[in-house]
């Protein structure tokens, strides 16, 4: 027997050696060196009676001690085991290989990056390979994915693969329909949060923009929309009133017939994504207000032919954005009229953004403001939001909100609103 098995055979037949030698393997696999000290409590008789032998030294008043592994070490050749491989000795023992941990991650890494490379392959496209990059790179937004693989939870990870790599679709499909197709589940999607994260991030990579994790319902509706997803068609609309609507190259006999009739109507965005154009039945200007408070008063002042009104309904659906893009393609001028508040600023200025030039704001100077002052209090948290105001039209009234941060309401505009209306239409 040579040297090196018979110093396993020596101290495999000692149990008061195992529990020494397993910390030894735990440190040497921590440090990827022999090094360093473990300590053993609740010392054995057995353990004490080993440790004494192999050093010398009584312990048998001790409950718990600390061993050096070099030590340990040097002392090994002191014995006729002299010169053979202490790691192979204790891997001998325990009948396992060390692994150092820095090798462990390194091999888990190299699994990964593996994982989401394979899904490339088998789903390639742009958007599964900037969702990858940013996976791999560890960016924000990625962590719920990370989470996922940690938990070999792999056949959702590769749903969501699977589905972005078919987007944007050509043709429009309902986000349950998509799901059942995905996953034979209809509500799938539902439950599955890391299908709009994947969403957003691709979309902040197509932008070249950071991540922003947005979970507001219309935000992610609209999202949804641009890569050809309906989430909710029927329930999302606009109001309107004085418009008409062209399919196919032909004006809508209904909507003809709800202009004669002087009647609102609620537009879903089922109806609006089948129309090819949407305009003012006369004049070039719509008029848009944020309340339908606002919007029903206005027309019970008028009794002429029908305004071209448009009533949001609050924080701006898909439906409400996608009627404005329409109107936004043609030769009008749209006025938007909205809250004083940190949140009507914010939505003021994403109507701008989103459209440009085509968007004219509608009351909104500081003298405009102050009329239509309440006594109610804007709190910090809202008020903070005035930060991500930047368009240069609304910066006065910025400044004059965060001096006297007191909300302001349309409806105290509502005879003046309808002044503006008749005498710029």
């Amino acid at each position: 027997m040579d040297e090196m098995k018979e110093a396993i055979v020596y101290f495999k037949k000692e149990p008061g050696y195992i529990r020494l030698f397993e910390a030894f393997a735990d440190k040497i696999e921590s440090l990827g060196h022999i090094g360093g000290s473990v300590t053993l409590s609740n010392l054995t008789e057995d353990e004490k009676r080993l440790l004494r032998n192999w050093f010398g030294r009584d312990y048998s008043k001790k409950s718990s001690t600390t061993v050096s592994l070099r030590k340990f070490e040097r002392q090994l050749d002191e014995t006729k085991f002299q010169g053979v491989d202490f790691n192979k000795v204790i891997e001998g023992v325990l009948g396992r290989t060390i692994s150092y941990k820095k090798d462990v991650k390194l091999l888990k890494e190299e699994e990964r990056i593996r994982f989401f490379s394979h899904l490339i392959e088998k789903y390639p496209s742009e958007n599964t390979a900037w969702l990858t990059e940013s996976i791999l790179n560890k960016e924000p937004g990625s962590i719920g994915f990370i989470q996922s693989y940690n938990q070999t939870d792999f056949s959702a990870i590769e749903r969501i693969y699977q589905t972005i790599s078919l987007l944007p679709l050509v043709k429009k499909v309902r986000l349950p329909v998509l799901a059942e197709q995905i996953a034979g589940d209809p509500h799938y999607f539902d439950k599955e949060s890391k299908f709009i994260t994947a969403l957003q991030i691709i979309q902040s990579k197509k932008d070249k923009v950071p991540y922003a994790n947005n979970s507001n319902i219309e935000t992610v509706n609209e999202l949804l929309y641009d890569y050809g997803i309906l989430k909710d068609d029927i329930q999302n609309f606009v109001t309107c009133f004085g418009l008409s609507a062209v399919k196919n190259d032909e004006k809508l006999a209904s909507w003809e017939c709800l202009y004669e009739e002087k009647s609102v109507h609620n537009v879903p965005l089922r109806e609006l994504a089948k129309y090819d154009r949407i305009f003012p039945k006369k004049g070039n200007q719509v008029f848009i207000v944020e309340n339908s408070g606002v919007f029903s008063s206005i027309l019970d002042i008028h009794e002429g032919a029908p305004l071209p009104l448009i009533c949001t309904h609050g924080q701006f659906k898909l439906a409400a954005l996608q009627l404005i893009e329409k109107l936004c393609n043609e030769d009008i001028s749209i006025y938007y009229s909205g809250d004083y508040d940190p949140e009507g600023l914010q939505m003021a200025q994403r109507l701008k953004v989103k459209f440009g030039q085509k968007i004219h704001f509608w009351r909104y100077t500081v003298e405009d403001y102050l009329v239509a002052l309440s006594g109610q209090e804007i709190s910090p948290l809202s008020i903070s939001k005035l930060e991500n105001i930047t368009e240069h039209e609304l910066l006065a009234l910025k400044h004059e909100m965060s001096r006297v941060k007191k909300k302001g309401y349309q409806e105290r505009h509502i005879d003046a609103l309808y002044r503006d209306i008749i005498q710029i239409d």
